[in-house]
């Protein structure tokens, strides 16, 4: 499917540069006119590199970055050494139906409105919103699924052919808001997730077990429905930010804003205990945070590692600069005995995905890697990241690797060394995108990203700036 070729990208600075949407699906084994490797890519790796991201498909009225766009999924499948890549839209029930008319059918989350007559008499969702199943891409029950936080994940075959709506057997019911950032516990296999609901203030935590099959399903009252991202184990208990940012979607709806930030007011932790017993609620001077790092329990405190920014970084207007504020990396103390909290920098570099080992996600652990920028450039028209940075959480220090001027970096995903245990033996795998060598796969050694690349797979088309990536081990075609 290709869409139309009169999309106006300067609806937005989002929809420009290398966040420019592509407008084709396309298919590469190495070779002539396809993937070329510089390097090795190492022979005991078999599984796939799969990106979620926004990629719109037909003209928008509106586009809020990091809100809107179809989501697609960009592959990088390995085995024996060698590598293939495919890029597929998510077929969602709102996609189809906007394929099946030419047409842009659903409004943007800074433009609500509801579907008009020709999209529901043609079988499209009734709701303001379509199902984006833009924002992550995980494997879990043997099941692979694309996530957006406000509806069901979308399931997909090995191949990236979409399958459709998976509600983990009837467990979510309509209007459940499934995070798309679940966390899969290093010790257990379990997959940690959420719901939120647009129609009710209150967040629930549910457990799947390693087969898929819902275990616990807990609500936690709250307030009001805040805008929380994302989640983190730490041991025994669940961490999740509620910061002082809401959205409101009957103002949405009548043309008002349907984001409400209160930068006078703080923001409270939640701790809440996995195996039952009341949530512990602490509170800190104003920040938000989209994404954690990881997290831990030692004794009766729980560390968590974030990624720390001042407020709320989205808007109705697309050039209100609010996306491209400042960005560090955080470690969090919660001490559940006494209520203190405590947080320290640990670093001035602008950066953002953080990332750990996930093999020991909710434990103990030493390497942070995030996407980073070490120069001026992150604050231009749309922010970017030149490289990638190492942190290691016992001592401190940092590593940095720069992917030269210019370039637009992803997310980093440790790979664990199938042989070894260790997080250093481990391999970071993201898209780089460079002006000058195109797009490619770079595979880092995480006990030494400043090597750089131990392999390079170019792949002959563009791939867009993107959202979350995870390593599929033993998933090939």
């Amino acid at each position: 499917m290709t869409s139309r070729p009169d999309i106006d990208l300067n609806l937005s600075p989002y929809l420009q540069g290398n966040y420019a949407p592509v407008l084709e699906e396309n298919t590469f084994d190495e070779g002539e006119g396809g993937l070329r490797v510089e390097g090795e890519i190492p022979a005991n790796l078999i599984g796939a590199f799969m990106r979620n991201g926004p990629n719109i498909a037909w003209q928008p009225d509106h586009y809020v970055y990091p809100a809107d766009g179809d989501g697609m999924v960009h592959a990088l499948y390995v085995k024996d050494g060698r590598a293939h890549y495919r890029n597929r839209w998510v077929r969602t029930a709102g996609f189809e139906v906007e394929e099946k008319l030419g047409r842009s059918c659903y409004g943007s989350v800074g433009k609500i409105r509801m579907p008009d007559e020709e999209t529901l008499a043609a079988g499209g969702p009734p709701g303001p919103l379509k199902n984006l199943a833009n924002t992550n891409i995980v494997y879990h029950g043997d099941k692979l699924m694309a996530l957006w936080e406000v509806g069901n994940a979308y399931e997909l075959n090995a191949d990236l052919s979409t399958v459709g709506e998976w509600d983990y057997a009837g467990a979510l019911t309509p209007g459940d808001g499934l995070t798309a950032h679940p966390k899969i516990c290093g010790r257990t296999g379990e997959l940690v997730t959420c719901t939120q609901r647009w129609d009710a203030p209150f967040y629930t935590l549910r457990i799947m077990d390693k087969n898929g099959k819902q275990v616990m399903s807990r609500v936690v009252e709250m307030p009001d429905r805040a805008v929380m991202h994302d989640m983190q184990i730490c041991g025994k208990y669940v961490v999740i930010f509620y910061p002082p940012a809401f959205t409101n979607l009957d103002a949405g709806l009548t043309g008002g804003n349907p984001f409400v930030w209160h930068g006078d007011r703080p923001t409270r932790i939640c701790a809440i205990p996995r195996d039952g017993g009341e949530p512990i609620w602490f509170e800190k001077s104003t920040f938000f945070s989209w994404h954690f790092t990881n997290g831990f329990q030692s004794g009766d405190k729980l560390y968590v590692d974030y990624v720390w920014m001042a407020s709320v970084p989205f808007a109705q207007d697309p050039n209100s600069g609010l996306e491209r504020q400042t960005r560090n990396m955080h470690r969090m103390t919660l001490d559940l005995k006494t209520g203190e909290v405590s947080d320290e920098k640990l670093g001035p570099t602008y950066c953002e995905f953080g990332r750990a080992d996930d093999r020991l996600c909710g434990q103990r652990y030493r390497y942070g890697f995030a996407a980073a920028s070490d120069t001026a450039d992150w604050d231009g028209p749309n922010h970017g990241y030149n490289g990638v940075i190492r942190y290691d959480m016992n001592s401190g220090d940092s590593r940095f690797w720069d992917y030269g001027a210019g370039a637009s970096a992803g997310e980093p995903v440790h790979v664990p060394d199938p042989s070894s245990a260790n997080e250093e033996d481990g391999y970071l795998m993201s898209y780089v995108t460079h002006p000058e060598e195109g797009a490619f796969l770079s595979i880092l050694s995480a006990a030494d990203i400043e090597r750089g690349p131990l392999a390079r797979v170019f792949i002959p088309t563009r791939v867009p700036n993107g959202f979350h990536a995870n390593w599929m081990p033993g998933l090939t075609l």
